[in-house]
């Protein structure tokens, strides 16, 4: 690895190379078009962040905007998998699942607390939630709450 700065923003952390299986697997959990939508204003807001440091809120409200986003995306998005899992657990393990994800790329994060923020928290914290999430939905689905309706 090159310990030359990034580029297009040497103040945003990039995540270890080691961890991009994690990121996959919790990907799953979110929906493509949520993850597209993230990635496609990273990159616009990462470059008027060069020029204008009051965007840092508008990182935050796009962050918070797609985060609340989630749930209500998975609970009326037309899908053929929504009748075989809970709906329910799903909009909460990829709501829980977007925020990490979006902790661990460094986001809003990284930018408001570049003196605490380090990439290997995110790192840690994306393995620990992918490890946790099966855990917790075979726990969850126990109880009659998260249980998938049937017809």
């Amino acid at each position: 690895m090159s310990d030359e700065p990034n580029d297009k923003n040497s103040d945003t952390p990039t995540p270890d190379p080691r961890t991009t299986s994690y990121f996959e697997k919790l990907i799953k959990y979110i929906p493509g078009e949520l993850n597209a939508a993230y990635i496609a204003i990273d990159g616009i807001l990462r470059e008027e962040l060069v020029s204008d440091p009051i965007a840092v809120w508008l990182y935050w409200g796009v962050f918070v905007f797609l985060l609340v986003l989630t749930p209500l995306y998975i609970k009326y998005r037309p899908s053929e998998e929504a009748e075989k899992q809970s709906i329910r657990f799903h909009c909460c393990a990829a709501t829980v699942a977007f925020a990490v994800w979006v902790f661990a790329l460094g986001g809003p994060f990284a930018l408001t607390f570049p003196d605490i923020y380090r990439p290997v928290y995110g790192s840690l914290l994306l393995i620990l939630t992918t490890l946790t999430i099966p855990i917790i939905e075979a726990a969850a689905m126990k109880l009659k709450f998260f249980q998938p309706k049937s017809k």
